[in-house]
C-alpha cells in the first residue's frame, strides 16, 4: 500500500493539535500526531494546506516517496509534461501567474506544487514522514480507532500509528503495470514511471511497448538518441494537435498586476474544457457535432502527419472516440516515420532473451526495454491491506462485486472516518482533476466540522446514500463511450468489454450490480462542475451514520 495518509484524532469532540517540533523537512523519524493523510501529492497537499486553513488543526502524513509530488515527482521520463493546460493545475487558492506556457514540462509542475507546500508552511505545520509507507490499514471498533502499520522504506523501521480520521489520497496512477509476460526479457528494462536515468539510450536499440499518454511524450523525445527504435502499439489513440505556446512577460506581468484577469481567464478555460467531457458520450444528439469535428480533426493530423499509407493504417484506433482519452501531441506521429523507427500493431506472442516476436512472425533483438503500460488502478487498494468494520476486507469485497462501490469517490461502506481523494467513481477523464480534488477536500472538511459540532466519534456514510450515488453513476454510464480497460491480469494486457460487465452484473444482487460500473477507469461521466455541485449540495445529516462519544 503505497500511498500518502493524513491522520487526525479527535478527544471530547475536537480535532486535537500537538506540538510536531519538526525542524527540517526531511524529517522521517516518526512522531505522535492525530491526523493522518497518505500522499504528499496534488491531493494530500490540498488536504493538508485545507486542513491548516479551515479547521486550524496538523496531521501526520505519510509519504512513501523521498519528496512531495506524487505522480509529477514520480514520473520523470524523457518528454513527461502536462496534457492539460497549465493554469488548470492551480489551486484555487495559490494560482500561479508565472507558468511559461500553455502545456509544461514535469519540472515545472512539481516545482509549483513544492513552492506551494513550502509557501503555506505544510513542512513546519504538519507532521511529514518521508520515505514511510503504510502497509496495513485497520479499523478497531472496540476504540473507534484506526491502526496503521507502517514501514520506513530507508531503514527497515517498522511501526504502528493509531488515528480517529484517514485521508487517503494517492490518486489513480501511482502502481506501474507490468505485464509478467516481460519477465523474461534479459535487457534492461523499466517502466516510464519508474525512469532509469543511469542507462544511456544513445547508439541503443529500444523498444516501447505500449501506446498510453507516456509513450506518445517519450517516444518523440528520445528517438534521435537511439540507434533503432521499436514501438509495440496495439491500442492506438486518438491524437489531436497540441495548441502549445508561451505566455509572454506582459501577459505575466497583466496576471500579476490584476488578478482578476487571470481568475477570469483560469474560469473561461475551465468551462471550455469542461464541455469536452462531450467526446465521451454516445446516443445524445447534443454530444454528436462535439464528437463528429473531434474525429475529423484526428483524422486530419493523422493525414497530414503521417504520409506513408501503411503506417497510417496502422495507427487508425479500432475503438470509439472516447472510450480512451485523446492525447495531444504535434511530435509523435512524425518520430515515428522516421527511418530508424519500426511500429508493431500485432500482438506480442513471445519474449526470448533479448528479442521480442509478433503475431506476424517479425522478431525484433533490442538493448533496452520500456513499458509505456499505464498504472494497476485496481491496487491502489490491494486485498488483506484495508479491512474495515467487523473485520470486513473492503478491497476484497470490491473485488468480489467486480468494482468500487463508493459516495463520490470520497467515502464507502464499512470504513468509517475513512475518507478518499479521488476515489474510485470520481474525477474527470476530460481535463485536470484540481477543482475535483478542492470539491473533494471541502467536503472532507465539511464532514470533519460536522463531526466536531454533533460530538460525534464516528461517521459512517448510508448504504442508502451510497446506493443512490451509484444508481447516477449507473444511469450516465448507459450513455457513456465502452470502455476497454486494462485488466491487472499476471499474462499480458488483456481487456474488459461490455459482455463482462453484464455477465458478472447478472451474478450479483442488485445493490452489488450498482458497484459495476466503475470498473476499469472508475471515473465519474459528466462534467466538472456538476460533480462539483451535487458534492456541495450533499445534505450531511442524511448521509451519514454517527456515533456520539
Amino acid at each position: 500500500m503505497d500511498q500518502s495518509l493524513m491522520l487526525l484524532s479527535l478527544v471530547q469532540g475536537k480535532l486535537v493539535t500537538r506540538p510536531l517540533g519538526i525542524s527540517h523537512p526531511f524529517r522521517t523519524t516518526p512522531c505522535q500526531s492525530n491526523k493522518h493523510i497518505r500522499a504528499y501529492s496534488l491531493s494530500g497537499i490540498c488536504a493538508a494546506i485545507q486542513l491548516q486553513r479551515q479547521l486550524n488543526v496538523s496531521a501526520t502524513i505519510f509519504e512513501s516517496e523521498a519528496e512531495i509530488g506524487g505522480t509529477w515527482a514520480t514520473n520523470t521520463y524523457p518528454g513527461c509534461g502536462s496534457d492539460d493546460r497549465s493554469y488548470l493545475y492551480n489551486y484555487s487558492f495559490a494560482p500561479n501567474y508565472d507558468w511559461t506556457r500553455k502545456y509544461v514540462p514535469q519540472a515545472e509542475i512539481l516545482g509549483y506544487l513544492r513552492n506551494t507546500a513550502l509557501r503555506f508552511g505544510l513542512y513546519s505545520n504538519h507532521n511529514v514522514l518521508f520515505s514511510h509507507r503504510v502497509t496495513r490499514m485497520q479499523w478497531d471498533d472496540s476504540l473507534q480507532k484506526w491502526s496503521m502499520d507502517w514501514v520506513n522504506t530507508l531503514t527497515g523501521e517498522q511501526g504502528v500509528h493509531e488515528a480517529d480520521v484517514v485521508i487517503h489520497g494517492k490518486g489513480l496512477y501511482k502502481t506501474p503495470r507490468i505485464p509478467r509476460a516481460f519477465d523474461s526479457f534479459k535487457g534492461e528494462k523499466w517502466h516510464s514511471a519508474r525512469w532509469n536515468h543511469s542507462v544511456d539510450l544513445t547508439g541503443k536499440r529500444v523498444g516501447v511497448v505500449g501506446s498510453s499518454a507516456s509513450a506518445i511524450q517519450l517516444v518523440p523525445s528520445i528517438v534521435d538518441r537511439v540507434d533503432s527504435l521499436f514501438v509495440y502499439g496495439r491500442s492506438p489513440v486518438y491524437i489531436s494537435p497540441q495548441f502549445d505556446s508561451p505566455f509572454s512577460e506582459i501577459t505575466k506581468a497583466l496576471f500579476h498586476r490584476l488578478p482578476q484577469v487571470h481568475w477570469a481567464f483560469v474560469l473561461f478555460w475551465t468551462y471550455i474544457m469542461d464541455s469536452t467531457y462531450l467526446l465521451y458520450y454516445r446516443l445524445t444528439w447534443y454530444s454528436a457535432l462535439h464528437r463528429g469535428l473531434m474525429y475529423f480533426v484526428t483524422w486530419l493530423h493523422r493525414l497530414i502527419q503521417v504520409p506513408d499509407p501503411a503506417l497510417r493504417a496502422k495507427l487508425v484506433p479500432d475503438q470509439l472516440l472516447g472510450s480512451k482519452r485523446t492525447a495531444l501531441s504535434n511530435a509523435y506521429y512524425p518520430a515515428l516515420g522516421k527511418d530508424h523507427v519500426e511500429y508493431f500493431r500485432e500482438e506480442i506472442v513471445e519474449v526470448h532473451e533479448q528479442t521480442i516476436m509478433t503475431g506476424d512472425g517479425s522478431t525484433r533483438e533490442m538493448d533496452v526495454l520500456i513499458f509505456a503500460t499505464g498504472f494497476d488502478i485496481p491496487c491502489n487498494f490491494p486485498s488483506g491491506q484495508w479491512i474495515g468494520c467487523d473485520g470486513e476486507d473492503i478491497a476484497a469485497g470490491w473485488s468480489d462485486q467486480g468494482g468500487a462501490f463508493t459516495f463520490y469517490g470520497v467515502m464507502t461502506l464499512k470504513a468509517p472516518n475513512f475518507f478518499m481523494i479521488w476515489g474510485p467513481q470520481s474525477g474527470s477523464y476530460h481535463q485536470a482533476i484540481t477543482g475535483d480534488i478542492e470539491a473533494q477536500v471541502m467536503f472532507m472538511i465539511r464532514s470533519l466540522s460536522f463531526m466536531m459540532k454533533g460530538e460525534l466519534s464516528v461517521i459512517e456514510v448510508t448504504e442508502h446514500a451510497t446506493g443512490e450515488y451509484m444508481d447516477l453513476v449507473l444511469e450516465r454510464r448507459a450513455f457513456a463511450v465502452p470502455c476497454a480497460a486494462p485488466s491487472p491480469t499476471s499474462s499480458g494486457l488483456q481487456t474488459r468489454d461490455e459482455e463482462d460487465f453484464e455477465e458478472k452484473t447478472n451474478e450479483q444482487q442488485p445493490l452489488v450490480r450498482k458497484a459495476l460500473v466503475g470498473t476499469g477507469p472508475c471515473f465519474w461521466n459528466g462534467s466538472c462542475a456538476e460533480f462539483r455541485r451535487r458534492l456541495k449540495r450533499v445534505d450531511l445529516e442524511k448521509v451519514f451514520n454517527g456515533v456520539g462519544r
